[in-house]
């Protein structure tokens, strides 16, 4: 149904507005910003075609009303056995009740979408203070040359292996259960091989990896790479599923709900979509 896949995209798009973690980069922020402004003008947009379909079915609502009066005035007025009166009026009690149904989920959907917006705007206020705070700490002292992160300075050095090869080995590290290997031969892969179409793939498994630890804000800021530089690659669904996943996890039930939701809105044929629909009517359940 089209309102019910409408309900789905409003009242989903919280996931994408707040739900990245704090980027590391300036660019990776003014990234994060990006989409969040382009999903709260989405979301205006599917509002104003949720009430348009509101206004369309309270009038249709009105007319079959109207017609189930008449009806029943032509009953009580006629003796006669008109079946063809009595067919009509067997048919029109149903679809009253079809129109009437449509429009009770109508409303209900509108209802919440005060309750959205207010947790859009939570969520967003949240990651501006995250941003401050991340500022701050960044600061060095003064009269010193900040050094290198370890990480930086033990790069491993470049190796001429085939891409599919590279990742093959990464991913092996994988399902034998040494992340922290896999971890670092999927980096390493990312290095060498940014725009190969396994790039995606290889940020899924390192967020997979840390999820697999229980390392779950490490594995959103994977997965969030992964939607940030790759919103179009065929990871994206899944990525959306365990980042949802890693907040269940972490007991953060609202941004847990959002990602399903937005999941379920942007892909709704994926099996992603179905499996994120069960954790959202767990988590509305609980």
């Amino acid at each position: 149904m089209k309102s019910r896949n409408l309900f789905s995209a409003v009242f989903s798009l919280l996931l994408f507005c707040p739900v990245f973690l704090l980027a590391d980069s300036d660019d990776q922020s003014k990234k994060t910003y990006e989409l969040m402004y382009q999903d709260i003008q989405a979301l205006k947009l599917q509002v104003a075609e949720l009430s348009s379909l509101l206004k369309q079915n309270t009038a249709e609502l009105k007319e079959v009303k109207d017609q189930v009066k008449i009806l029943n005035d032509l009953l009580r007025r006629s003796q006669a056995d008109d079946e063809s009166l009595k067919s009509d009026l067997e048919n029109i009690p149903v679809q009253f009740q079809k129109v009437n149904s449509k429009l009770e989920e109508l409303q209900f959907e509108l209802s919440v979408l005060p309750d959205i917006l207010q947790a859009i705007q939570s969520l967003g206020d949240n990651l501006k203070s995250g941003q401050k705070g991340s500022s701050k700490g960044s600061k060095q002292p003064s009269g010193k040359t900040a050094e290198p992160p370890a990480s930086q300075a033990a790069q491993p050095a470049a190796v001429s292996i085939p891409a599919q090869e590279m990742y093959n080995n990464a991913y092996n590290d994988y399902l034998k259960g040494n992340y922290e290997l896999a971890i670092e031969s999927f980096r390493l892969f990312l290095t060498q091989y940014p725009a190969t179409p396994l790039a995606d793939n290889a940020l899924y498994w390192i967020g997979e990896c840390y999820y697999s630890q229980g390392k779950y804000p490490e594995a959103i800021e994977s997965f969030n790479d992964l939607l940030l530089n790759y919103p179009n690659a065929d990871k994206v669904p899944a990525a959306y599923l365990k980042k949802g996943m890693s907040f269940v996890q972490q007991g953060k039930k609202d941004e847990a709900l959002a990602t399903f939701k937005l999941l379920v809105s942007k892909y709704p044929r994926q099996e992603e979509a179905r499996l994120a629909q069960q954790k959202i009517n767990e988590l509305v359940g609980k």
